[in-house]
């Protein structure tokens, strides 16, 4: 599970419990006080990047890649400042004629990065524990079987102008930023590396501008992913980083990258081949209870960013999806029940009854929705609508629902709204 806590004073006291007193008291082993992680302590336990297998009406998503860090060390670690980064080369021959162009053989003693990303302040990692940094903090469902509402961070692109700010997640820190409208690590292996929050990072001169660069002494952890067995010749990263490469089962397979286990520990070689297997992509969630603890009602709204009520007849906008299909914006207001352990499910019918949608799932936890004074909110959700045009559907009248399950009991509500196209 990850830990997420807010600005850390410049002094923390950990304070154990005290053993009753008496015979059978027996000695506490003190708390120990987070530190900054060593080389080896913070490592990458899955990467997952490959896409998703085509569903939802698109055959190219990518926005649901995300990287998971665990705490491999003893004690908790404190992450203020650490650096999270994608590394410059391409990752095979993806078109024929393509070159390695990494600086792997030129600059051994540094890794050459990308798009550099950094922790926040009062970050703090548990032995054990998990934190995943999303590229879109968003539910990606139906296109995608993964819900990243309650990651740890999103790596926001604000300066694209193009991306969206999910509320639920906190965003990372941009240092140096060569992307597009979002971060995309490539779809077909990128390296990632985590570097120390002391790291001195320097720039070399690159094919559009001057690439940062940090030296080899300062990599807590790098994983070196490439296009497949035959794409040795592409690898990124110094063998003092990363002495092979992996490779997961190719673009919008819907596969990860998960580090091994050997006996209860996480196994680092510092050979990404041996440490790594493949797997279906599984994001650490956050921990929380599930309980009906009053009267349970949910209310169906919309909004992308903040919850908005809908009435009956009301017009709600087509949305263009960036990576295709067309859909519209839905959220929740519910209380007295939850809200960690609960189950939604979005769709939409025509007025005869027939789905006209693909079914969204959404997973509910306590990070993944904002406070209300009664209750709480959901947002970001989105009905996907199973059409190959707008045509199809602008001017129609249709019934969204939503569906709250907790355990065996559930709670839904509905609307009859007008599609409309006005933006």
């Amino acid at each position: 599970m990850f830990t997420r806590l807010g600005p850390v004073p410049a002094v923390l006291l950990f304070v154990g419990c005290a053993a009753e007193p008496g015979p059978a008291a027996t000695p506490t082993e003190p708390e120990l006080e987070p530190r900054p992680p060593l080389a080896g302590e913070l490592l990458v336990s899955e990467l997952y990047t490959s896409g998703a297998v085509p569903a939802g009406g698109t055959d190219h998503y990518y926005a649901d890649q995300f990287i998971e860090l665990v705490n491999a060390a003893e004690g908790p670690l404190d992450l203020s400042g650490v650096y999270v980064a994608d590394v410059y080369g391409a990752a095979g021959e993806i078109n024929p004629g393509m070159e390695p162009d990494s600086y792997r053989d030129s600059h051994p003693d540094e890794v050459v990065m990308s798009t550099v990303w950094r922790l926040p302040e009062g970050v703090l990692l548990e032995p054990g524990e998990v934190l995943v940094i999303a590229q879109d903090g968003a539910n990606h469902r139906p296109f995608s079987e993964i819900d990243l509402s309650a990651a740890a961070f999103e790596a926001y692109a604000e300066d694209s102008g193009n991306d969206d700010d999910h509320p639920t997640v906190p965003n990372l820190e941009s240092i140096a930023y060569n992307a597009g409208f979002d971060w995309l690590m490539t779809v077909f292996g990128p390296s990632v590396v985590v570097v120390a929050a002391d790291a001195d990072l320097g720039k070399v001169p690159g094919p559009f501008g001057r690439l940062p660069t940090a030296p080899v002494s300062a990599v807590l952890d790098g994983v070196d992913t490439l296009m497949d067995a035959d794409a040795g010749a592409f690898k990124r990263l110094p063998d003092a980083v990363d002495s092979g490469f992996a490779w997961h089962d190719g673009p919008y397979t819907g596969t990860s990258l998960h580090r091994r286990q050997v006996d209860g520990r996480w196994q680092d070689t510092d050979d990404s081949g041996a440490d790594f297997e493949v797997g279906a992509p599984d994001p650490a969630r956050p921990s929380g209870e599930d309980t009906v603890f009053g009267d349970p009602w949910v209310e169906l709204g919309t909004g992308a960013a903040a919850w908005e009520p809908l009435q009956d007849d009301a017009s709600v906008e087509l949305v263009a999806g960036s990576q295709g299909g067309w859909h519209i914006d839905v959220g929740l207001w519910f209380g007295g029940f939850g809200p960690s352990g609960i189950e939604l499910v979005y769709e939409a019918v025509g007025v005869d009854a027939e789905r006209i949608s693909f079914v969204t799932y959404a997973e509910v936890y306590e990070t993944s929705v904002l406070a209300a004074d009664d209750g709480w909110y959901r947002v970001g959700d989105r009905v996907v609508l199973d059409v190959a045009s707008p045509d199809e559907i602008v001017g129609e009248t249709i019934i969204v629902r939503v569906t709250a399950a907790l355990g065996d009991q559930t709670w839904s509500d509905e609307r009859r709204v007008i599609v409309v196209d006005d933006e």
